[in-house]
């Protein structure tokens, strides 16, 4: 009987001592690690060699200061992992950078393998993938499971992955920000039309305005200038808010309908056959030689601007009546539109009946004199000399005139 108890001690001495045996830096090893995501941040030790060996005195971190975790009498059979959660009890407390970071594993002896973690990747299911290792270091993105053999390296298929997108790959895990969505169509008050031109340069030209708040499409919607609607109908227009789409008479892709120049309409309308009608008043040129557009709000009220095809419109056009022609003795600089109030003077004509003769000197004496006040017109014509006022040398030539005559 006392063999038999000496002999089950001696095989209990044995087993406690061969448990004891360190652990190979390199037949254990960093087999997986997590630097994001759910679960949070791990690091797994594998045990790749033929015996049970402890992990004591060995070293994680995640710099070569090795000053974050030490491990105690951790024993590892062949084929068994560690598996640390950062914070928790008897684990590591540096954080892993979800940007990219490293893991450095030691033996008790301060012998060292490094393993790279890449940054954290996060595919189409809200996963965000671990990275696992060889006993060389080398690794790999993985579907995560910690504590258990390594997943195979994950294959990355990119794609668009929102079921939503007219482009969906459903075999896509990885978003490429490809996705394409089929535009909505547009809402006939948020587009309208903001501008057009019945004449003069640029050409006829009609603008549509997206002031709506998303981007639509005008596939459907038509143009004319009766509501017969049988001019234009748009294709697949997308118009992002605040865009335009302008055309142009007998464009491509435009509309056909000439706009009367000395006045007309402009119906606009959706796919359904709602409308909004524009009138455009008589095409007005300014001073300049410039025709005025008309430009619109959402309800349809418009005034003349100058003309801005495919930008923002113009304020409404101030008209300043008066003479544009810088040749009339009434000319005003300020005016732009012509009222036909010019007034020319014929020199020498001083009392404008078409003739010079003595009544033009009796006048003009008149004038010198003081016994009456001159127009501007009269002012012109009777400065003969050109000097800027009316004096005895204006009478000499004009007598000169009458006496040649």
């Amino acid at each position: 009987m006392k063999n038999y108890f000496g002999f089950i001690l001696n095989l209990v001495i044995i087993n406690i001592a061969f448990s004891q045996v360190p652990c190979i830096l390199g037949d254990v090893y960093v087999g997986e690690a997590a630097n994001k995501g759910d679960p949070e941040d791990y690091i797994e030790v594998y045990n790749g060699g033929s015996f049970e060996c402890t992990l004591g005195g060995f070293q994680l971190d995640d710099s070569e200061d090795l000053e974050d975790f030490t491990f105690g009498d951790v024993i590892l059979a062949p084929g068994d992992f560690w598996l640390g959660y950062e914070d928790d009890d008897d684990s590591f407390g540096s954080g892993l950078g979800g940007g990219g970071d490293i893991v450095v594993f030691a033996d008790a002896d301060g012998n060292m393998l490094t393993v790279t973690l890449e940054e954290s990747i996060e595919i189409a299911d809200g996963t965000e993938l671990s990275q696992s290792y060889g006993s060389d270091g080398t690794g790999c993105y993985t579907l995560p499971t910690p504590g258990e053999s390594n997943a195979e390296c994950f294959e990355f298929i990119y794609g668009c992955t929102d079921p939503d997108a007219s482009n969906y790959n459903a075999d896509a895990n990885l978003d490429d920000d490809s996705c394409e969505y089929p535009a909505a169509s547009c809402i006939l008050g948020d587009v309208y039309v903001g501008e057009a031109a019945n004449k003069g340069d640029p050409e006829d030209y009609i603008e549509v305005y997206n002031g709506g708040s998303f981007e639509c499409t005008l596939g459907g919607f038509q143009l004319d200038d009766s509501e017969d609607l049988e001019d234009f109908t748009f294709g697949d227009v997308i118009l992002a808010p605040g865009d335009f789409w302008l055309g142009y008479e007998d464009d491509d892709d435009s509309f056909g309908s000439g706009l009367g120049g000395g006045g007309d309409i402009v119906v606009f309308a959706d796919a359904d056959g709602n409308m909004l009608t524009v009138t455009l008043e008589e095409s007005i040129e300014i001073a300049d030689g410039t025709e005025l557009s008309q430009s619109y709000g959402s309800d349809g009220t418009g005034c003349y601007t100058l003309p801005t095809p495919g930008e923002s419109n113009a304020e409404c056009f101030e008209f300043i009546y008066g003479c544009t022609d810088p040749d009339a003795s009434n000319y005003n600089a300020d005016a732009n539109l012509d009222d036909d109030s010019c007034e020319y003077a014929m020199p020498g004509d001083i009392n404008a009946d078409g003739e010079i003769n003595v009544l033009d000197v009796v006048q003009l004496v008149g004038f010198i004199l003081g016994t009456s006040n001159p127009s501007d017109t009269q002012i012109a014509s009777g400065d003969l000399n050109g000097d800027g006022v009316l004096n005895v040398l204006d009478v000499v030539a004009l007598v000169n005139i009458i006496l040649d005559s």
